[in-house]
């Protein structure tokens, strides 16, 4: 019987650059891509996928260029190197390459087989284009959701804000010479003249921070951020005025040893608060 053709059949060959473009296409990367990375003409690795070896320089070199192609898609460089020899041997170069490196190369001693690494694809590659789709619509949601709530907490913020807005503001009148804010202060009461009423004594006790005008026969005594546990006792002839109190419940009174009644609820706001003798005569019944 006549000898067979050991040449393969053109369809392998077809088959191999084939391959090598749809993993390329499947892991979404270009030629030109390839050749920035691997320094190989773009010209030739199109030739290596539409299987034109006639196009292509020395087998020595296209074999690295198939190296270097295969190592950059995660596929076994050595393996995919081993297939180009078997797809195109039909080519005179191949074999004559072939022959010409085992006739150069020196014959080492046999090595023991090492287990190649296996090759793992890059991320991209390992990870369905759907899968970066679906965590992008996660994130967005979540960036809703994050602003949704902030965007709430903001009101919620702002109407408590609201309550003490007056509390927090500034009194723009010249501060008193005298410290208004030592706190455990008291002033010593003056023994009345002969035929003169007893002076308005008014004892300050806060138990919860409050922004505090104060005059005393209509000189301001205090104009201040009172913080919790501030106590002053202060005299006066004929009365005393609160132009602002920001926090009616962390104020407690006392006008000549007589307890005021509450002065409100927590976080309110008053004005033009007056205590005078007709108040004193009101707490003394």
């Amino acid at each position: 019987m006549p000898d067979q053709d050991p040449t393969p059949p053109q369809s392998e060959l077809a088959s191999f650059g084939e391959e090598l473009r749809r993993e390329r296409e499947i892991r979404g990367i270009s030629l030109k891509e390839i050749a920035d990375a691997t320094k190989i003409s773009k010209r030739f690795l199109e030739a290596i996928e539409r299987n034109d070896h006639k196009t292509l320089p020395a087998p020595v070199f296209t074999r690295g260029f198939v190296r270097e192609y295969a190592r950059y898609l995660g596929l076994s460089s050595e393996e995919m190197v081993n297939r180009y020899n078997f797809a195109a041997v039909g080519d005179d170069r191949i074999e004559q390459s072939v022959h010409l490196e085992r006739l150069t190369t020196p014959q080492a001693p046999p090595m023991p087989k090492k287990k190649s690494p296996v090759s793992i694809p890059p991320a991209y590659a390992r990870v369905d284009r759907n899968v970066y789709i679906l965590i992008l619509v996660v994130i967005a949601l979540a960036a809703v959701s994050y602003w949704a709530l902030k965007h709430r907490r903001e009101g919620r913020l702002a109407n408590e804000e609201r309550l003490s807005t007056e509390a927090k503001t500034v009194v723009t009148a010249p501060p008193p010479k005298a410290p208004a804010a030592l706190p455990q202060t008291a002033t010593a009461p003056v023994a009345p003249e002969p035929g003169q009423p007893a002076p308005l004594l008014l004892s300050i006790e806060v138990s919860e921070p409050s922004v505090v005008v104060l005059e005393a026969d209509g000189e301001t005594v205090i104009n201040d951020e009172l913080r919790r546990g501030y106590h002053r006792t202060i005299e006066a002839k004929e009365r005393f005025r609160f132009r602002t109190i920001g926090n009616a419940a962390g104020i407690a009174l006392t006008l000549n040893d007589k307890p005021v009644p509450p002065l409100g609820r927590g976080g309110q706001v008053l004005h033009d608060v007056v205590f005078d003798r007709e108040s004193l005569q009101k707490t003394q019944q």
